[in-house]
């Protein structure tokens, strides 16, 4: 189709470019900022909302890691969109 072979060692960011495609890392920031769009419309008794702003009563004691949250505040300066907060 696009006559990409693993062969030629094209870099991920060279497949979007020469396919006209959107990148995966697009694909799913925009899938993300979808999700947090709804999530933040819907009434505070709902699952998805209350279960977005719960917290866990007690940790693994392990390293952090990235949280649904943590990427939520990344994604908007990823696609260059100006937030107030």
């Amino acid at each position: 189709m696009s006559n990409i072979l693993c062969s030629n060692k094209v870099t991920n960011k060279d497949i979007p470019e020469r396919t006209g495609l959107p990148s995966m890392e697009d694909l799913l920031i925009r899938k993300n900022l979808r999700w947090t769009g709804h999530l933040m419309r819907m009434s505070p008794d709902r699952l998805p909302k209350t279960g977005f702003y719960s917290q866990l009563s007690s940790g693994h004691g392990g390293p952090l890691v990235f949280r649904f949250k943590d990427t939520i505040k990344k994604n908007p300066e990823a696609r260059d969109i100006k937030t107030d907060s």
